[in-house]
């Protein structure tokens, strides 16, 4: 028997009233992110919660004529070296998911399941023993913290990319090896590119996860110069004794967020698509 059609109306207005709300609630500190960025630091001072910056303020002079060492620019230079490191990680991941589904081996599942229960620890277990093993090795105040542990791969993105491998029939395999392909082959020429969803969300969410944090570069980065834009907070922060300038803060902040929003939006449709996927088709 069909439903009626006004309680599927009522359905559909009751989800996007919800969907409404919940954007609303999920956008609003980033609206007030940008309208602090935009206000004069004098309205931030007053107390009032500001829908709109009362007046409006263009503060990029005064974050740009700061008396910080490097530069914001550097900062941000300085993230992107770091999040580059969500490359290698990425394909390693694949290259492991490319063997726990395109090998049979005696142990196989173990391996896989000791790899998933990495993402219980949490990162305050391991953050002395491996600071400890850093410094010994000479790393602190390098880059290399950040790309070295890669070639061990994500779990999380290891557990998509195997999921999304295992949908991809094998006969590509044997017929690639009827060519004369190897096992490297295959994997670069054939399961990447037909992995293509699943690599990008991975990689947009290692992306993202890198790029915003705040602890990791803290704990092994001492120079200011090879500091990422998280850090440069600090500084802001600190060249004040009296007035913290917020809005110079806020406009910082607002500038390390835009490329992330960028490539979200351009990289939409295939997040959606590896998400399903890996979630389902696996």
């Amino acid at each position: 028997m069909p439903r009626p059609k006004t309680k599927s109306v009522f359905t559909n207005i009751a989800f996007y009233v919800v969907a409404i709300l919940f954007s609303i609630f999920f956008f609003f500190p980033i609206w007030q992110n940008i309208v602090g960025g935009f206000s004069t630091i004098d309205s931030l001072q007053s107390g009032k919660s500001l829908l709109f910056p009362q007046p409006l303020s263009w503060n990029w002079p005064d974050l740009a004529s700061l008396n910080i060492n490097p530069t914001v620019w550097r900062f941000l230079f300085n993230t992107i070296i770091i999040a580059l490191s969500a490359v290698p990680a990425i394909f390693f991941s694949a290259l492991t998911s490319f063997g726990l589904t395109r090998f049979k081996v005696p142990g196989q599942n173990i391996v896989f399941f000791t790899i998933l229960s990495t993402i219980m620890l949490p990162f305050t277990v391991t953050m002395i023993p491996r600071f400890i093993m850093f410094k010994n090795f000479g790393w602190i105040n390098t880059y290399l913290p950040f790309y070295v542990p890669t070639i061990s791969g994500n779990a999380m993105a290891i557990f998509l990319l195997r999921q999304f491998m295992k949908t991809i029939p094998k006969d590509i395999d044997e017929a690639a090896k009827i060519d004369g392909a190897g096992y490297f082959r295959i994997f670069w020429q054939i399961i990447l590119p037909l992995s293509a969803p699943a690599l990008i969300t991975t990689f947009i969410f290692t992306l993202v996860g890198i790029w915003n944090d705040f602890m990791t570069p803290l704990l092994y980065l001492n120079s200011t110069k090879m500091f990422p834009i998280s850090l440069s907070v600090m500084i802001l922060k600190a060249l004040q004794d009296r007035i913290i300038p917020w809005n110079s803060i806020m406009l910082e902040a607002l500038l390390a967020t835009v490329p992330m929003v960028i490539i979200y939006f351009i990289l939409q449709k295939h997040i959606v698509q590896g998400v399903v996927a890996s979630g389902i088709k696996g």
